[in-house]
């Protein structure tokens, strides 16, 4: 019991300070509008959920199982970045120093910040339930609700990856490399690999290869949809489909049949979350200021040299081109931007530059993709510097703040994107492609604008570096209509970049009114 009480305590502390605060509310907001939209109407041009072409009547069974599939991924991915904040705050409001001084041990308190995120996510989940029950009743195709149907799957499925997730979010914060913004990239990579990894398999296979859950959830589907259609193939689903075609006709899915074996699997995820929890806290440094001092340790001799021989070169050259006083500041942002980057890391961007040069016409989505994906952590600090850093105060009253310094954040990340795709702009000049080269400009602008609006938005970096990340993989790296680097998509990614930096401004107009 020694341990229960300073565990519960510090769960109720960190759940009342994160459930107060205006991003959480947003956040329930969110969750209920794309609540809506996972149970499409007769009308919609979408389907959230088919397995060869069918799809349920909406009862309670199907509600229940369409929900839960989509909250598990939906959770998994994006609650991540949700939660992964609650050791970092510790760090930067200087509470980990009060914390460290009291008898409360390093397993203690990686427990309690797991189980708070876990609450969180819970919390999460418990809208996405009630919302399923209203959204059944609105769609009116069965309106007899059965709670304990729509229940058991958000219990069995969605429950056990939250809890998972909660606690890698807290390992991901206890190792010094992954707690920044190379974390959340790092996350979602492995996200993206265990999922294909994980939809590959049988619908029979392991634990371990369902963390989601949504093997679990598909048998169910697929033992109701054989008994329709024998020659049906349970490889043969989609999530996120457009309707038309691809849906053949309804069948009834008229409950669930889980076996000893389906619970016990799913159980095993929250001993694998007290796992990860025991080996975050064996890393936990408990806010020492050794660990600090460490993570602020100088830069090596190789890295000095190369700034200041660079800084040389370039200063000459950037003081004719930055000429007036828009001019430098857009320099000194320019400078922000890439300062304290090591050599290697210019290098891998040449790499990137040469490789856009000699890629084939198709590539060149893929060639741009990679070489923007790579300054990713560099844009996400526009919009957010002043608030991470505390000088607010000491920007804002300057004189014109917006027409200056925010303009100029704006610029500096379009010269970075420009730079970074000059070998696909040299490349689709050679060929005389006007149109592409329109594209690659677009997605120029595009892309620090969608910074600026994330980082006005919200303070931090993290929305930008997810919402980023999500559209980088669904755009250049599969060309779809969310490519911002192809020519024929540039009037929309142009139009989308204006919207944003009026948001961005709105903003950034709202916290100088409070600053």
């Amino acid at each position: 019991m020694s341990r229960v009480w300073p565990i519960a305590a510090l769960v109720r502390a960190d759940v009342l300070e994160r459930t107060r605060r205006y991003q959480y509310l947003a956040t329930i907001v969110a969750t209920m509008l794309l609540g809506t939209l996972l149970l499409p109407g007769r009308n919609a041009n979408y389907e959230t959920f088919l397995i060869d072409g069918y799809r349920g009547v909406y009862n309670s069974a199907w509600v229940g199982a369409s929900y839960a599939l989509l909250s598990t991924l939906l959770l998994s991915l994006f609650g991540f970045y949700l939660v992964k904040s609650a050791v970092e705050r510790d760090r930067a409001t200087r509470v980990g120093e009060i914390i460290a001084t009291t008898s409360i041990d390093r397993l203690s308190y990686t427990l309690g910040k797991v189980l708070s995120n876990f609450l969180i996510l819970a919390s999460v989940t418990a809208i996405l339930f009630v919302t399923a029950i209203a959204m059944q009743l609105v769609r009116g195709e069965n309106t007899s609700v059965n709670l304990a149907q729509i229940a058991a799957p958000f219990a069995l499925v969605v429950l056990p990856t939250v809890t998972i997730v909660g606690a890698i979010a807290v390992f991901f914060e206890m190792v010094p490399w992954l707690r920044a913004g190379l974390g959340n990239v790092v996350y979602f990579f492995l996200w993206t690999f265990y999922a294909a990894w994980s939809f590959q398999a049988k619908l029979h296979a392991g634990w371990l290869r369902d963390m989601f859950g949504a093997n679990l959830i598909m048998r169910q589907v697929w033992s109701a949809v054989l008994r329709v259609d024998p020659r049906a193939s349970p490889n043969s689903f989609e999530i996120g489909a457009e309707a038309g075609a691809n849906v053949r006709h309804s069948f009834t899915l008229s409950g669930f049949h889980w076996t000893a074996g389906d619970v016990s699997d799913r159980l095993i995820w929250f001993g694998a979350a007290f796992g990860v929890a025991v080996v975050a806290a064996l890393l936990f440094d408990r806010f020492s200021k050794s660990a600090r001092s460490a993570e602020r340790r100088p830069r090596s001799v190789l890295a000095t040299r190369w700034s200041a021989a660079v800084e040389r070169v370039t200063t000459p050259v950037f003081d004719v081109i930055f000429a007036g006083d828009l001019g430098a500041i857009v320099l000194a942002e320019l400078r922000l931007l890439v300062r304290g980057l090591s050599p290697w890391w210019y290098a891998v961007a040449l790499g990137l530059w040469l490789f856009q040069l000699g890629a084939d016409a198709k590539a060149q989505s893929i060639a741009v993709g990679l070489a923007w994906i790579w300054p990713m952590l560099l844009w996400s600090q526009l919009g957010t510097r002043e608030h991470v850093y505390g000088t607010e105060e000491f920007v804002y009253p300057t004189l014109r703040p917006i027409r200056r310094q925010f303009v100029a954040q704006c610029i500096a990340g379009v010269i970075l994107a420009l730079a970074l795709a000059g070998g696909a702009l040299v490349h689709w000049g050679v060929r005389g492609d006007l149109v592409a080269i329109e594209g690659i400009v677009a997605g120029a602008i595009f892309v620090p604008t969608l910074a600026l609006a994330c980082g006005a938005f919200s303070g931090t970096t993290r929305l930008f570096e997810i919402v980023y990340l999500v559209l980088w993989y669904i755009g250049p790296m599969n060309r779809t209509m969310f490519d911002f680097t192809r020519g024929v998509n540039a009037p929309g990614f142009l139009l989308a970049s204006v919207a944003l930096l009026v948001l961005a401004v709105a903003m950034r107009k709202l916290r100088l009114q409070y600053a």
